[in-house]
């Protein structure tokens, strides 16, 4: 077991704790969201974070528009709920050595009971529609059991994404695991689709039993569809274009450039 890869702070008492991995950079911020709105919950603290060394950009840092950023990750942990929370970037380099350090930290804790992963995924859906959600797992008596919370399944094709790879290591230690992807309309993929986060955030709440409450993002779901809301009143053409998704009916390549790009500038414009 080689836990070097992490700094901690503290010790906290859980155990058999459930896992909770959610990545830094996702579809509509789906990951991120629901780790840092699950981290934020009352009962919550942070215990420690993940050393930047080898497994992100030589110096940590990478420079986006001029901006410096650097790796981010944290650990926290609520005890009464016994569940712990790692949110990080995903590694850009020694990938497997990473995933095995987070499955070594959950066999720190007397056994991680349960390992959850949540993500977007892009879809033809307008920002209008519930956001459905698909359920994937290492266990099958696991995923025969939350197919009363989580009915779809989803059938994963090409290259393993970082949490379903997560989740085959997960197998091969025998810790059971289950994937949530919840759907994002396409033009908020580079954004944060607050109602998709709180579909994630439900989700994992139901299936844990972790009551809390989702006033801040229902709040930040209303802030948005009303952006989106008095972007359809100023444009005719981006209305006809939600409109059209809204029928059940697709898009071609320009109309979705051109609706991604106007719903961009507008989220944009109000972050300001």
């Amino acid at each position: 077991m080689n836990l070097e890869m992490f700094r901690f702070t503290s010790r906290p008492h859980v155990e058999r704790p459930s896992l909770i991995v959610g990545w830094t950079k996702d579809v509509g911020a789906v990951s991120r969201g629901v780790a840092d709105f699950l981290a934020d919950t009352p009962g919550t603290s942070s215990f420690g974070q993940v050393r930047p060394v080898s497994f992100f950009p030589v110096g940590g840092v990478t420079v986006n528009d001029d901006v410096a950023e650097f790796p981010q990750s944290r650990l926290v942990c609520n005890e009464r709920e016994n569940i712990v929370i790692l949110r990080s970037d995903e590694p850009s380099s020694h990938r497997y050595e990473f995933l095995n350090g987070v499955l070594d930290l959950a066999e720190e804790y007397h056994g991680v009971e349960t390992l959850y992963t949540v993500n977007g995924i892009a879809s033809m859906i307008p920002h209008t529609a519930n956001r459905r959600a698909f359920l994937v797992s290492n266990d099958l008596a696991l995923q025969r059991e939350l197919r009363r919370v989580v009915p779809a399944g989803l059938a994963w094709q090409g290259p393993p994404n970082t949490s379903i790879y997560l989740l085959w290591l997960a197998k091969n230690r025998h810790l059971p695991g289950v994937g949530l992807w919840v759907e994002v309309p396409f033009y908020l993929v580079d954004s944060e689709d607050f109602q998709a986060i709180k579909t994630g955030a439900s989700l994992l709440g139901r299936i844990l039993g972790w009551p809390f409450d989702l006033d801040d993002l229902d709040q930040r779901i209303a802030e948005q569809d009303e952006t989106l809301t008095q972007l359809r009143e100023q444009d005719p053409e981006i209305d006809t274009r939600i409109r059209i998704l809204e029928q059940g009916e697709s898009l071609d390549g320009n109309e979705q450039r051109e609706l991604v790009e106007a719903v961009q500038g507008a989220l944009k414009e109000q972050s300001r």
